[in-house]
């Protein structure tokens, strides 16, 4: 009788012994684990950090006082009659209705831009002056319309 409830005793005792083996977590793959979403997150935010462009309106870039020596991005609708086109260099005003900014701009120009269109400018302003581009970006119309064929053409 004895011997049987120490049978029984061991191979409890064996059982619980294998259950705490399973249920404990390896410390070095929770050490991996945590040094993978650390390497993550720096990535994620090292990243964010250099491509990320502060977006303003006229008004606020003009009383920035901090921008001169970061990349900023500025909307406005460029100015009928204000395109001037210098060896490689394009000038013109956007204004968004209340102010207006002078751009100079050296790069590819969309096809798309003219006079009365949306674009977004990204580069850098000085406080006064002009706004120097390295972005040019022009907004689609929200319309698109069928070219309508010519009989010469089709």
């Amino acid at each position: 009788m004895q011997s049987a409830v120490v049978s029984t005793q061991t191979e409890k005792d064996t059982v619980q012994a294998s259950v705490r083996r399973r249920r404990r977590f390896p410390a070095g793959l929770l050490v991996a684990g945590l040094a993978i979403a650390a390497a993550v997150i720096y990535l994620i935010v090292a990243n964010t950090r250099t491509s990320a462009v502060y977006y303003m309106t006229i008004a606020e870039l003009k009383h920035c006082t901090t921008c001169s020596s970061q990349a900023v991005r500025v909307a406005g609708v460029v100015q009928p009659g204000s395109i001037e086109r210098h060896d490689q260099t394009l000038s013109f005003v956007i204004t968004d209705n209340q102010q207006s900014l002078p751009v100079v701009y050296s790069g590819v120009v969309p096809d798309i831009f003219r006079a009365g269109i949306q674009v977004v400018v990204e580069g850098y302003y000085h406080g006064q002056g002009t706004f120097e581009a390295q972005t040019l970006l022009a907004k689609c119309p929200s319309k698109f319309q069928a070219a309508t064929p010519t009989p010469g053409n089709s």
